[in-house]
């Protein structure tokens, strides 16, 4: 019989991709800043932006911890004006450590201190991450993330907060 051409070009993109050897992600520090998309749902939601940085600390070759800082500006439409805040968050990632690139996806907590221009509020929250880190040499990659977070209180103000983001990441093993 023969072997189908998917098959082939599978294993082809597979072999470009694992061109060099994948870092275990244990013991590794990994630093990422980061820039991208903000939005949230409710009367202090709206779209905005994001400037963040990401650490990850490798706890053996497939499970990280995580901690992200940063900051957000929304622009509802209510006439109130804009709409800051300050984000920690920080959880537990799997990481599939198969080849350069490095898919992950986890869980944490996560708090938010929002200002508005007549309010301020402190929103914790529960939080889905999901990301994907491009290793281009041992030390440096490209990161690109998502996270999707519940806030349990003044979700009234805003609830449904998302980021989207790229940026780099500078790896070290420690």
């Amino acid at each position: 019989m023969r072997a189908l051409p998917s098959s082939a070009a599978a294993l082809s993109l597979a072999a470009l991709l694992s061109s060099a050897p994948a870092a275990a992600l244990e013991r590794e520090l990994v630093l990422s800043p980061r820039v991208g998309f903000a939005g949230s749902t409710g009367p202090m939601g709206g779209p905005g932006f994001v400037v963040e940085l990401g650490a990850h600390y490798g706890l053996n070759d497939a499970f990280s911890l995580y901690a992200v800082g940063g900051y957000t500006a929304a622009f509802p439409d209510a006439p109130r004006g804009p709409r800051h805040g300050a984000t920690l968050a920080v959880g537990v990632v799997y990481a599939l450590d198969v080849l350069r690139v490095v898919p992950y996806v986890g869980l944490g907590a996560r708090g938010d201190l929002m200002v508005g221009a007549q309010e301020g509020w402190i929103t914790p929250s529960a939080e889905a991450r999901v990301g994907l880190r491009w290793l281009l040499r041992r030390g440096f990659g490209l990161s690109f993330e998502a996270a999707y977070a519940f806030p349990f209180v003044a979700n009234d103000l805003a609830a449904d907060l998302l980021t989207v983001s790229v940026g780099v990441s500078f790896l070290r093993d420690l």
